[in-house]
C-alpha cells in the first residue's frame, strides 16, 4: 500500500468507522441538487473519450503527502488508470495492472463482468477506482465517497451554492457532510465538471491533531477521440493472474515451528474470552486477518470451508480467526468493523479480536493473512504464510497427520 494512503488509513481509522448522523438537504435544497447530480454525470458521460488528471495533497500531523492521479478512458472502451503504485489498464477485452517495482511481472486476466468486479476480485475492494470511471457508468450514487478514495465514508450532500475554486475561478460549490468530516467539491458553472475539493476529515474519537485535510485539483477535457490510442505492452515481463503473484513476497515468519506457541487470551466477538492455554489436548487453529486485507478476504471463505468440515469430522479441532491490525479507533469501532464483515460474509467460525501488536510479535508475523496450526501439546506444527487456494486441503491434511500420531 502506498505511504499516503497506509498512513491516512491507519491514523484515522476510516474503514466504516461509527459517528454522527451527517446532516441532511432541506426538499427545496434536495431539487437543486438532484439536478445539479444529473448535469454533472451528463458531463462526463457524453465526450465520446475522455482524461482527467488529478493533484492530491493530503496534509496531517504536520506531514504534507502529494499524489499524482489520472484517468484516461478511449472511445472504443479502453481505459487507463494511473494511481498511486498501480497503473491499470483496460484494453482489447483485458485487465492489466502493474506495480510499482516490480519489474518482470504483471496481472492480466480477461474484463468478464467490468471493471468494479475485476477490480474487486483481484485487489479485494473497489475503493481504489477513481470518482470519474463511475461518473462516466452512469454511477450518480458512489461517486463522492470515490473522491477521497474511501477515506471519508457515507457522505451527504447538504446543500449547493457558489463561490470560488482554489484557482479562483467562479464555482457551483457542493457542501458535503459524513460521519468523519466535511468537503467542499468545486464544479464549473458552464461544462458541470469537477475542478477540484477540499476535505477535512477527522476521527470520531481522539485528538484533534489526528484530523486531516485532503486538497485535489483537476482538469478534465472530453474528446472525439484521444490523442494517443492507448495500449499495454507488456514487454518481456511474465503475465501471472493473482495479486498475490504479482506483489514482491511478504517476509516469511520467523522460524517457531516447533516451539511452544505463545500463549494469549483475546475477547471473542460475540462470545466469551478465548485463552490458548486452556485448550491443550486439542488441536488449534488461529487465522490473522483483517478487514481491509484483500487477501485475507479471499483466504477466509476457505478456512470456514475447513471449520465446517472439523466441526463435522472432529471434536477436537478448533478453528479461530484473529482479527489483527484494525482500522478502527477504539474497541467499540473495531467490533462494528468486525461484526458487520462477519454478519455480510455469512461467517459462522468464531474470530477473536486484538487491539495491540503483542500477538503478531510474538508469532513473528510480519504480514497477513497468516494461518498457524497448534498441535495438542501447545506447539506450532505449522505455519502458512500469504493467501493459497489450496489452504483447506492443506489445513486438512496437515491436522489428519497430527490427529493420527496422537
Amino acid at each position: 500500500m502506498n505511504r499516503s494512503w497506509k498512513m491516512m488509513s491507519l491514523a484515522l481509522g476510516v474503514c466504516g468507522a461509527a459517528g454522527l448522523s451527517p446532516l441532511q438537504a432541506s426538499a427545496a435544497d434536495q431539487e437543486q441538487i438532484d439536478a445539479l447530480m444529473q448535469q454533472v454525470t451528463k458531463a462526463y458521460e457524453t465526450p465520446k473519450a475522455f482524461s482527467n488528471s488529478s493533484t492530491m495533497t493530503i496534509s496531517f500531523s504536520g506531514e504534507k503527502m502529494e499524489e499524482q492521479i489520472s484517468s484516461i478512458f478511449g472511445a472504443d472502451g479502453s481505459i487507463e488508470l494511473r494511481l498511486p503504485n498501480v497503473v491499470i489498464t483496460v484494453v482489447d477485452g483485458y485487465f492489466y495492472a502493474e506495480i510499482a517495482g516490480v519489474e518482470d511481472t504483471y496481472l492480466k486476466r480477461p474484463i468478464g463482468s467490468g471493471l468494479v468486479k475485476t477490480v474487486t476480485d483481484v485487489f479485494g475492494g473497489s475503493e481504489i477506482i477513481p470518482f470519474d470511471y463511475r461518473l462516466r457508468s452512469g454511477m450518480a450514487d458512489g461517486w463522492i465517497e470515490s473522491m477521497t478514495f474511501g477515506l471519508m465514508p457515507q457522505p451527504k450532500i447538504t446543500s449547493v451554492g457558489t463561490g470560488k475554486n482554489a484557482d479562483g475561478a467562479d464555482s457551483t460549490v457542493i457542501e458535503v457532510s459524513g460521519p468523519q468530516g466535511e468537503m467542499k467539491i468545486f464544479v464549473d458553472p458552464v461544462t458541470h465538471l469537477v475542478t477540484g475539493a477540499d476535505a477535512q476529515i477527522s476521527p470520531d474519537q481522539g485528538p484533534e491533531a489526528m484530523s486531516a485535510r485532503v486538497s485535489m485539483k483537476m482538469l478534465a477535457r472530453g474528446y472525439d477521440a484521444l490523442p494517443k490510442k492507448i495500449s499495454f505492452d507488456p514487454g518481456t515481463r511474465k503475465a501471472v493472474d493473482s495479486i498475490e503473484e504479482l506483489l514482491p513476497a511478504q517476509p516469511e515468519p520467523k522460524s517457531v515451528t516447533g516451539k511452544m506457541a505463545p500463549d494469549f487470551t483475546l475477547p471473542q466477538y460475540a462470545g466469551e474470552e478465548v485463552t490458548l492455554s486452556k485448550l491443550r489436548g486439542k488441536i488449534v487453529v488461529i487465522d490473522f486477518w483483517a478487514t481491509w486485507c484483500g487477501p485475507c478476504r479471499r483466504g477466509l471463505p476457505l478456512l470456514q470451508q475447513f471449520s465446517d468440515w472439523a466441526a463435522k469430522n472432529t471434536d477436537d479441532v478448533v478453528v479461530y480467526a484473529v482479527n489483527v491490525w484494525e482500522r478502527g479507533e477504539n474497541m467499540e469501532d473495531v467490533v462494528q468493523m468486525v461484526g458487520d464483515f462477519w454478519s455480510q460474509n455469512k461467517y459462522t467460525m468464531p474470530t477473536l479480536i486484538s487491539m495491540t501488536d503483542k500477538i503478531t510479535r510474538d508469532y513473528g508475523v510480519n504480514g497477513i493473512p497468516v494461518t498457524v496450526v497448534i498441535d495438542k501439546d501447545g506447539r506450532i506444527a505449522k505455519m502458512h504464510s500469504g493467501f493459497s487456494p489450496k489452504l483447506f486441503d492443506e489445513l486438512k491434511a496437515e491436522v489428519e497427520q497430527l490427529r493420527d500420531a496422537s
